[in-house]
């Protein structure tokens, strides 16, 4: 591992490294969609596991990993955001690895989310990662911007341990 790896943690949604990243997301998404609010932050469920990845102690991306309401056992994706100054080193890439991982150990059996037609570079991000469309999911189902993706998990072999 070289200094310019990202190292991934678990950590509290609050947490102010966590906050920054989602503030510099919305804003992100407010300059790609102007005439759609975000709403990013209105369907964070209180089981949510934010992932924080930094280099060289500077925080640079981050996801979130939350279940979707019972009955439902599939996560869901949230917040996946990188730095400008941090694209194009396969930090999203990491981040959404360590995201399925965590998924999986949790025991979902699928991951699932949503991004947005102007936002090409996640969606090849997913693509290239296995994920396929689906029909969008509430609360995505009558916005025309959304797009949804899904992909299996493995089943992990010891159940769920993850703190």
């Amino acid at each position: 591992m070289t200094s310019h790896d990202p190292i991934i943690t678990v950590v509290a949604a609050d947490d102010p490294r966590i906050l920054r990243l989602v503030r510099d997301l919305d804003a992100d998404l407010a300059a790609r969609y102007p005439d759609e609010p975000c709403t990013g932050g209105a369907h964070i469920h209180p089981a949510i596991r934010f992932l924080l990845a930094e280099v060289a102690d500077r925080p640079v991306g981050c996801c979130a990993v939350q279940p979707f309401p019972s009955p439902d056992t599939a996560a869901e994706l949230k917040r996946m955001y990188v730095a400008p100054q941090a694209r194009g080193r396969g930090i999203a890439a990491r981040l959404l690895a360590q995201a399925e991982h965590t998924a999986t150990v949790l025991g979902h059996g699928e991951m699932r989310l949503e991004t947005a037609v102007h936002q090409p570079e996640a969606i090849a991000l997913y693509s290239r990662a296995g994920y396929t469309p689906i029909p969008n999911y509430p609360p995505y189902q009558h916005k025309t911007l959304s797009r949804c993706y899904a992909k299996p998990l493995p089943l992990s072999a010891s159940g769920p341990h993850l703190t």
